[in-house]
């Protein structure tokens, strides 16, 4: 957003927002949101766990991937997953190319969302779905932010979903559509304190 773009105070919500509308709206906007069924959501603020992690998952995948076949994008490009709903996710993996213009995408390989208490409920419910109705979407992750523990989705052979994730405290996260992985001490590099826990 252009810092020379007007601002304005965020009162009622709008409820009735196509995905265009929306990025319309998002421009007067001084906080963060996303479009869930047509209505606009606010974005939560995150702790530096938070940020540490997600920095970390994007460095291990950019340092994997040729970046001539792959864009890594780091919490601030959109993914529509509706004609109404537009998600950002904390990291997420497409093809390279597409128009340098665009401000969203219906082509994520990969998404990772950093797990927060007040996220929980979207990142492993309605966000799931969405994501998983991507049809070039092959993996959805989410990571704890307070101790190691990752939730990994991986779309089956026929196509479909399994409906438990895969739990992963130990070792690598496999992306088999990327040929690569993410070990563990990688994702959480800096990011859980080793003495008792304080405000990260």
């Amino acid at each position: 957003m252009s810092i020379l773009t007007k601002t304005e105070t965020s009162g009622a919500l709008p409820t009735d927002l196509t995905s265009e509308a929306f990025f319309d709206w998002l421009e007067r906007q001084d906080r963060r949101f996303e479009l869930v069924e047509g209505s606009a959501r606010m974005l939560p603020y995150v702790k530096r766990a938070h940020s540490v992690i997600a920095g970390n998952v994007a460095f291990a995948l950019q340092t994997q991937l040729d970046r001539a076949s792959h864009r890594v994008h780091q919490g601030d490009f959109a993914i529509e997953t509706g004609p109404t709903s537009i998600r950002y996710a904390d990291v997420l993996v497409e093809p390279a190319g597409g128009r340098k213009g665009d401000r969203k995408t219906r082509s994520a390989i990969v998404v990772v969302e950093v797990l927060s208490d007040s996220t929980a409920p979207d990142d492993f419910g309605p966000k799931r779905h969405e994501y998983q109705s991507l049809e070039r979407l092959e993996s959805y992750i989410v990571i704890d932010q307070d101790i190691r523990r990752i939730w990994q989705w991986e779309r089956l052979q026929d196509g479909t979903w399994p409906q438990q994730a895969r739990i992963i405290e130990a070792g690598s996260v496999e992306l088999p559509s990327l040929k690569c992985s993410l070990a563990l001490d990688d994702i959480y590099f800096d990011a859980i304190d080793a003495g008792p826990s304080g405000e990260n």
